[in-house]
């Protein structure tokens, strides 16, 4: 992709590792998060599935023509919604609806710049997404569908107006298929459905996620019989 771009504010102090293909994990968004499980009870859905050992031991996957890969989608940029810019509730629900909704065109174009505008340099987990997204696209791997739908978002503020806040969205990823490696078998990644729970602050021009876990589906109960410090 050439040189990076440098991420915005502190973003040079933000150590970048570039993973060689069998340590890249770039599967279903739930499995990236990193998710206190004593707190929402994911020690199932984190554990190593079969989608997430194949990506990291390509050596234990049949070789594949790049000609028979399915082809790299061709999706357009989303823009980016007025609201991300509003210094109000509505504004930060938009600002993590946007990241989710542009999550398989990042994932399938390496084009990062759709994110590094509202997430928060230190947030750990959005600069994971964004180097997995690089170093996939580098590879010349790339996500075919993984999109997702958001059903429903709530937002709980501080301050008036609010300077910081939860945003939490009911999610559905559709199924996807994830090319690490050209030469490689594919990966199949199955639908998730819960929920994002993302901690925003604003900037002074436009909110910005600090940090992201993931729940189950609102309703559905815990498997770690509740929080843990």
């Amino acid at each position: 992709m050439g040189a990076r771009r440098s991420r915005a504010g502190a973003s040079s102090t933000v150590g970048r590792v570039k993973r060689p293909v069998q340590r890249l994990i770039v599967v279903a968004l739930a499995l990236l998060l990193v998710v206190p499980l004593g707190a929402v009870g994911l020690s199932q859905l984190l554990g190593p599935g079969p989608e997430e050992q194949a990506v990291e031991n390509p050596e234990n996957r049949p070789t594949a023509d790049p000609a028979e890969q399915p082809p790299r989608p061709e999706l357009p940029r989303p823009e980016e919604p007025a609201g991300l810019t509003e210094h109000d509730g509505a504004g930060a629900e938009a600002t993590l609806t946007y990241l989710l909704e542009s999550y398989d065109y990042m994932m399938s174009s390496g084009d990062v710049s759709v994110w590094e505008g509202s997430v928060d340099p230190n947030c750990q987990v959005c600069v994971r997404f964004l180097d997995n997204a690089e170093v996939l696209a580098e590879q010349g791997g790339y996500l075919v569908d993984g999109a997702f739908t958001v059903h429903s978002t709530s937002f709980e503020g501080t301050g008036e107006p609010p300077a910081t806040g939860t945003v939490v969205a009911q999610f559905t990823q559709e199924e996807s298929i994830l090319v690490d490696d050209p030469s490689l078998q594919a990966n199949q990644l199955s639908e998730e459905t819960g929920q994002i729970i993302a901690t925003v602050a604003w900037d002074g021009e436009r909110w910005r996620v600090t940090d992201m876990t993931i729940a189950p589906p609102e309703g559905e109960a815990s498997d770690a019989g509740g929080a843990t410090g």
